[in-house]
């Protein structure tokens, strides 16, 4: 017997009556024989004969229906008349649909808090801060990783702002608080080829960096993004200097805190930045030399800085101070203790730090193509060291009068933009108390013992150019110091330069060769002893430097592991310049061989 119906609906079989039953909570499918003496409480025998049946169909037509067959589907049965019904049948349960998903309205309202959690590497969740939906409106995917049909990711995607990088949409970096670790550093071990260790050669105050030592930065900045767009920078650095360990044998170290300050930007004006603390205050430096001809400063004091003109252009403000430990500005004596109390109590008698004030206002121009242009900076520098009293001997006070000085200069550059080509012309000149330098001790003085009278100027150029695998680096400059002293001829009294240039190949993408030679020269204000002619010392130097270079082809690109060899040649008088036991003062010839590495990174706190 086959059983013929409507469906899970109820209506009327062949022979048979079928419908549902609500049986407790649940609605069941029964069928009885059709008849008006035979319903829902009938005979169970028939009730039992008549669900075994329909099962069984049940189960067949699944099977069928499952099994892969090209057999066109038979004709649906035609509808038998429908009968009264005895009772009212409850409706199927319809099947489950997918839920439209809610149309959320716009309103004007501050935008609700989210709080999400956001799946780590391993699976495990994390929970997040709480995210400010833009507008109070959860997108439709807020992930655009998010698989089709998924539910809505309440988070942005990952490294977008909130509100952000939504369905393929502009994604603007997230701003994350947090600790950055920074280095710059240099570690070489060398030797002169004679047994001894290798030794820098140079004549000049500012010489070729190929055979300089050791010397390391450690940096550590903590950055803080608060509300309003405000910001905190906090920096501090940590400088390694020779001796290490390896070459004293003595568990001590060479340390000076370079940098320790906090930054805040955003507070008064997005633009604005305040700063105060320690500081390496710096601009740009001729790479090959060492060197930074136009503005380096150490102080302890603050400033503030302005961008302007869609941040193509700053102006900086700062004032500070720094003293050295000598006679010249400090002096502590021994003095009897007060109140006729036993021994004796240290008395700075001499405490006159030098008060360093600067300005600078720097631009670029975007006219060289789509990335090149030009850069301008005009700068100055006031110094002021007030007077006081220094002991010579007990009993004797002598009068140190106040001194001051003054800086000003400017810097020109071109750049393409591209592989880091440029050149940069500098010009300085300084006077009185800032001719000596940031830490410098103006001696010899004038009649009235200061400064006033003394000079220096100084030009400079850095340059460098990259094409396919060659680049070139190139520097130089020229100085022309003058003291305070009355004498004409005096030996502080010299004009110096050096010109140096380093070609690079790279033969693969990691592999390079540079080749670099300079010539640097003096002339001093007086006569050489031996030869009672003017004192003209002069030195050409001469390096190979086969290099690796992991991070690939530039030649600013860090970390470098390299090869050093180096030759320099000096004259007479360059060699007159050592005592009679150095071996500097016998040997014209000098060489340096040395295996070293070189890297920087995150190390960006020089500049303001």
């Amino acid at each position: 017997m086959v059983a013929r119906g409507r469906g899970a609906g109820g209506g009327v079989c062949s022979g048979f009556r079928c419908g549902w039953k609500r049986r407790g909570l649940a609605a069941v499918h029964d069928c009885w024989p059709k008849g008006p003496d035979v319903g829902p409480g009938g005979d169970m025998r028939h009730r039992l004969a008549i669900r075994t049946v329909l099962v069984g169909a049940l189960a067949a037509a699944v099977v069928i229906h499952a099994a892969p067959s090209r057999a066109q589907p038979a004709d649906p049965p035609p509808a038998p008349e429908p009968e009264p019904e005895p009772e009212p049948e409850p409706e199927p349960e319809p099947e489950p649909e997918p839920e439209p998903e809610p149309k959320i309205e716009l309103k004007d309202e501050p935008a609700p808090q989210v709080r999400a959690h956001k799946s780590t590497p391993s699976g495990s969740t994390r929970k997040s801060n709480p995210v400010a939906v833009p507008g109070g409106v959860i997108p439709k995917s807020m992930n655009p990783d998010q698989p089709a049909g998924g539910p809505p990711s309440l988070m942005p995607a990952p490294g977008c702002m909130p509100g952000t990088g939504y369905g393929g949409a502009p994604c603007q970096p997230v701003e994350q608080s947090g600790f950055r670790f920074g280095s710059y550093g240099r570690i070489v071990a060398s030797s002169d080829g004679r047994g001894g260790r290798g030794r820098e050669a140079d004549i000049v105050a500012y010489g070729s960096r190929i055979d300089e030592g050791s010397y390391s930065e450690l940096e550590l900045t903590r950055f803080d993004y608060w509300d309003g767009g405000v910001k905190t920078r906090i920096v501090s650095t940590l400088a390694i200097g020779e001796p290490f360990f390896h070459e004293s044998g003595q568990f001590d170290a060479t340390l000076a805190l370079r940098n320790l300050f906090v930054e805040e930007s955003g507070i008064f004006h997005e633009d604005l930045a305040i700063w105060a603390g320690s500081r390496m205050y710096r601009g740009d430096d001729i790479y090959l030399l060492n060197f930074w001809p136009l503005d380096n400063l150490n102080t302890l004091g603050g400033g503030v800085r302005f961008n302007f003109w869609e941040d193509r252009a700053y102006v900086a403000w700062h004032l500070g101070m720094n003293r050295i430990d000598s006679p010249f500005q400090a002096q502590d004596v021994p003095r009897v203790a007060p109140q006729n109390q036993p021994g004796v109590q240290i008395v700075p008698l001499l405490n006159r730090p030098r008060v360093i004030s600067s300005f600078k206002l720097a631009s670029t121009f975007p006219v060289i193509g789509e990335k090149g242009g030009l850069k301008g900076v005009l700068y100055g520098e006031v110094h002021r060291l007030p007077s006081g009293e220094r002991e010579e001997e007990p009993g004797v006070v002598e009068d140190l009068p106040g001194d001051s000085g003054y800086v000003i200069g400017a810097q020109f550059g071109i750049y393409k933009g591209e592989r880091d080509t440029f050149v940069n012309l500098f010009a300085r000149h300084a006077t009185d108390l800032a001719a000596y330098g940031e830490f410098g001790t103006p001696l010899p003085q004038n009649d009235l013992r200061t400064a006033e009278g003394a000079s220096e100027t100084l030009l400079g150029m850095s340059a460098n150019v990259e094409y396919g695998p060659v680049a070139v680096l190139a520097g130089a400059y020229f100085r022309s110091f003058r003291s305070a002293s009355p004498e004409k001829f005096d030996f502080d009294n010299v004009d110096e330069g050096i010109f140096v240039v380093r070609p690079q190949v790279y033969f693969t993408d990691h592999f390079g060769l540079g080749v670099e030679g300079s010539v640097q020269s003096q002339q001093r204000a007086v006569l050489d002893v031996n030869t009672l002619d003017p004192l003209e010392p002069s030195a050409f130097k001469f390096g190979v430097m086969p290099f690796l270079s992991p991070s690939g082809r530039g030649s600013f690109k860090r970390p470098h592991i390299r090869l050093i060899w180096a030759m320099t040649q000096r004259n007479d008088a360059a060699r007159s310049l050592y005592p009679n036991d150095d071996v500097f003062s016998r040997r014209k010839t000098e060489q340096f061989f040395g295996i070293g590495a070189e890297w920087w990174f995150n190390s960006t706190s020089y500049g303001f």
